[in-house]
């Protein structure tokens, strides 16, 4: 059940199918307009459970790691912004990943004549999330000036970064899930995707030193608001944009690898 070697589909191809994704969702969200109000509180929530959390923090230490109180407001903004993508863009279909595997759903993607894992990580978009979006550049901006952020020009790089926040938040959320290949359910990887997520809610710099190189190499958690952040307010060296290329790439290989060996068990447990 691969794709048909006759037919390659172009960008716009998978621009149109994306923006026919789209439509559906924002129809089927409008039906359910309760469940935008209810996100909105729970993110509320959550972000004034974080923000409280270093208030209280700096209400004793004028900086906490070399970061002062308006720099981790302002990497709070990068960090909840950055989430809202990729919540919006690809988080539903994580939560039923291992469903298209152990229920055989899979099989129809595979017979559609474009890649099936565009259409495993974009079929559900949750358009609620997206009032996160301009919560996070909402706060960025407050604190821009106060964190040091140099504004004017700089601005334009702000959506590349939360690009790469996004980026890096799925590929470690799809290297949690792929293993559902080889198990009958990634639950237990799922939950453990979300105890290790908790680091990325803080500035790297704060963690101790092993911590600190874990999420920047094997399991780059920091690359989601942390990283981001820093480049922000002090910019990068070669170096780092160096490292931050050899960890993404790496994890993108290797994740494209475990999707193909994944589907060769997929189709021979099918026949």
């Amino acid at each position: 059940m691969n794709e048909p070697s006759q037919y390659r589909p172009t960008l716009l191809t998978y621009a149109r199918i994306f923006g026919v994704q789209i439509k559906n969702n924002f129809v089927r969200e409008a039906v359910y307009r309760t469940n935008f109000l209810t996100m909105m509180v729970v993110d509320l929530i959550w972000l004034g459970i974080e923000y409280t959390l270093f208030a209280i923090i700096y209400a004793n230490t004028p900086t906490l790691a070399g970061w002062t109180q308006p720099q981790v407001f302002f990497f709070l903004g990068v960090f909840f912004a950055s989430d809202a993508l990729f919540t919006t863009f690809f988080q539903r279909n994580f939560w039923s990943f291992s469903d298209l595997v152990n229920r055989g759903e899979l099989d129809i993607l595979l017979t559609k004549p474009v890649h099936p894992l565009f259409l495993a990580l974009t079929r559900w978009i949750n358009l609620t999330a997206i009032f996160n979006l301009f919560l996070g550049i909402g706060i960025m901006i407050r604190y821009a000036d106060e964190a040091g952020f140099a504004g004017g020009i700089r601005w334009l790089l702000v959506p590349v970064w939360l690009l790469v926040g996004v980026l890096a938040a799925l590929l470690l959320r799809f290297a949690f899930s792929i293993w559902t290949f080889w198990t009958e359910r990634s639950w237990a990887l799922s939950r453990l995707y979300y105890q290790f997520f908790a680091f990325a809610t803080k500035p790297d710099a704060i963690y101790p030193k092993v911590i600190r190189y874990t999420i920047l190499t094997a399991m780059p958690f920091a690359f989601i608001g942390s990283v981001p952040a820093r480049a922000l307010l002090h910019g990068f060296e070669a170096s780092e944009f160096l490292a931050l290329f050899a960890v993404l790439s790496a994890f993108a290989l290797i994740n494209y690898s475990l999707w193909k060996q994944g589907l060769r068990r997929y189709q021979s447990a099918s026949s």
